[in-house]
């Protein structure tokens, strides 16, 4: 943990060099507000001096002085004098406080917002195993909470220095007047702060506490709505509720005591403050002869005392968010070592096609998820992939993407190595429709443009139509501009499938990978999507991962995995031929189930009309 704190002393440093300008604000704004808190406490002096000897004949030096300079500005030496300006200079000093504070959320928000800039950075450099392997409720829980907890600290450290400037002016000024009595006062005070130091361990581990739990609770309200729809569907909306509220109530228990834990330094210590004033004075007043300047350290002391207060109260909060930081540390660290390697060639066109070659993959903990794939997918092509559930289909379409690295071979893009290849260059002519198609909130439009911002208005219908999704959505009641909801819900399975096929197709891809995308569609949707592939550019290079056998039928190669390795290869009419074969007994075994989604086997050019 110290090494992790440690590391935050050049992350402090960062953000000063980062934002200058916050900063430098601060400093003239605490220098302004020590001069002003200075003048305000020596201008209890002539008050007080006015109140007890109006002639000043009995005066220390702060008090003539004072006097002299009323007078020489043409004022009278008089109580209303003397009061407006001991409240005038009190007046400033309280809009300084306000510019300060203000200063400081500002140092507070620019913080926090170059964290979060610097952290999904580099939670996007990662790999997509970073993701894949996270804990959704802690990785929300960091950008959500534990960032604005840091930011928060940070600008609790920015408020801790103006407090330790202002401390020191309104240190200086009884020390000059009467350094034994604030010396008494501050080893009092000192003795007094000891004790509470020692609630620093606890609220460390209340922090931590604090962290996990959060981060627990809105895994579990996060996973809950994304199920909505099958926990409504089991009858199970209670249980959900109290699983959540459960988890939320253990949050709170942690919130509360450390939350009550930082109110007690400072409710419990300025009493005891203010009974090291006092001790002080009833050691030392015997030995002052003017009572005008003790009432002047006097009210320098007790303005100080609760700044010390704030100090151990301050130190509390930083270590209870000490945990969020190392939250965040420890996330960043592991998308640093899951970052993505960019290589330095550039995909422009595709011309030969992809070579997998050799290809051997695992997942962690699991063994052979790929052994020595050997595959071409020829541009301007349709190449398929079957196979059982867990045979290594989607893995194959993540390596294409780059989303997994090999353990061993390659992926070759028109012979060169992906991992040599800035990857981002090649998705960025790759269109990628997935199983469950997430259609991102907002209109229609948005999600088309969102693939492909530059595309004009033909562009977008041309999508559409090639989709084809023109039809239906011109019947919609807003048309290209109606609101799909939250991940697409205001549509059918059906349009939601070819409303992701649009957002592939609008870029005019080089490889249109489809996962899955016609396996939990009803037949008339997946009819309508097998015709939108058919009317695909000829140039077009396809891959399909298919579990419906029918979306294959014009594939111009199929190759079939099975346990994480190819076995066998062809065209749909010669694979169905082999009737010993395991494509032969896929295309039985799905006939058996469903007796209407595939035509005869016998002759292939039936599937050409499917």
């Amino acid at each position: 943990m110290q090494k992790k704190f440690a590391g935050m002393m050049p992350l402090l440093a960062g953000f000063l060099r980062q934002y200058p300008k916050h900063f430098l604000v601060l400093f003239v704004l605490l220098l302004f507000e020590g001069v002003i808190a200075g003048l305000s406490i020596l201008a209890v002096v002539p008050l007080a001096t006015f109140l007890i000897d109006p002639e000043f004949t009995k005066s220390g030096h702060i008090a003539l002085r004072a006097k002299e300079v009323i007078t020489g500005f043409g004022f009278t030496s008089s109580f209303w004098t003397y009061g407006l300006i001991f409240v005038g200079f009190n007046i400033i000093k309280g809009a300084s406080d306000i510019a300060i504070r203000g200063a400081t959320l500002r140092i507070k928000y620019a913080v926090t917002r170059g964290l979060l800039q610097d952290v999904l950075k580099s939670f996007f450099c990662a790999r997509w195993e970073f993701f894949g392997g996270a804990d959704q409720g802690r990785l929300l829980s960091t950008l959500s909470k534990e960032i604005s907890t840091i930011g928060d600290a940070l600008g609790l450290i920015a408020q801790l220095l103006a407090q330790v400037i202002q401390l020191g002016i309104y240190l200086s000024v009884p020390i000059s007047l009467n350094p034994k009595l604030t010396g008494i006062t501050v080893v009092l005070a000192v003795i007094f702060g000891l004790p509470f130091l020692l609630l620093q361990k606890i609220s460390y581990r209340l922090g931590q506490q604090n962290v996990e739990t959060a981060g627990k609770a809105l895994g579990i309200l996060v996973e809950s709505l994304s199920a909505a729809r099958i926990i409504i569907g089991f009858g199970r909306q209670n249980e959900a509720r109290e699983r959540y509220i459960k988890s939320l109530d253990a949050h709170i228990a942690v919130t509360l005591r450390s939350q009550t834990l930082g109110s007690v330094v400072g409710n419990l210590y300025r009493p005891l403050a203010m009974l090291a004033g006092i001790l002080a004075m009833g050691y030392s007043i015997h030995g002052v002869s003017q009572v005008a300047e003790l009432a002047a350290v006097m009210w320098s002391i007790l303005s100080a005392l609760p700044l010390l207060g704030n100090l151990l109260q301050g130190q509390l909060g930083i270590k209870n968010f000490i945990p969020s930081y190392e939250q965040l540390l420890s996330l960043r660290e592991q998308a640093f070592r899951l970052e993505e390697v960019v290589g330095t060639e550039t995909f422009s066109k595709m011309s030969q096609g992809i070579r997998l070659r050799d290809l051997c993959f695992d997942y962690p903990g699991r063994t052979d998820t790929l052994r020595h794939i050997n595959l071409t997918i020829p541009v301007g092509k349709m190449t398929a992939l079957v196979g059982e559930s867990g045979s290594g289909k989607s893995t194959i379409s993540d390596l294409v993407l780059g989303l997994q690295i090999p353990m061993s071979g390659e992926v070759l893009i028109d012979g060169v190595s992906l991992g040599k290849m800035n990857q981002n260059s090649f998705r960025e002519k790759v269109g990628y429709v997935p199983q469950d198609p997430l259609l991102f909130q907002g209109s229609i439009r948005d999600n088309l443009l969102w693939s492909f911002p530059t595309a004009g208005e033909s562009d977008l219908w041309e999508a559409l139509k090639l989709a084809g999704s023109e039809s239906f959505v011109k019947q919609l009641p807003q048309g290209i501009d109606t609101i799909v909801g939250d991940r697409g819900t205001k549509l059918s399975g059906g349009q939601r499938q070819r409303i992701a096929l649009a957002r592939a197709l609008i870029r005019k891809p080089e490889l249109l990978i489809l996962d899955e995308a016609t396996s939990a569609l009803d037949a008339e949707s997946e009819a309508i999507i097998q015709k939108a592939i058919d009317t695909l550019p000829s140039n077009t290079t396809v891959l399909v991962i298919a579990h419906r056998l029918s979306t294959i039928a014009k594939a111009d190669q199929i190759y079939v995995l099975q346990a994480g390795k190819v076995m066998e290869q062809g065209t749909f009419g010669h694979l169905a031929q082999n009737s010993s074969g395991l494509f032969a007994r896929m295309i039985a075994a799905q006939r058996h189930s469903e007796s209407n989604v595939l035509p005869s086997t016998t002759p292939t050019t039936e599937f050409r009309s499917y």
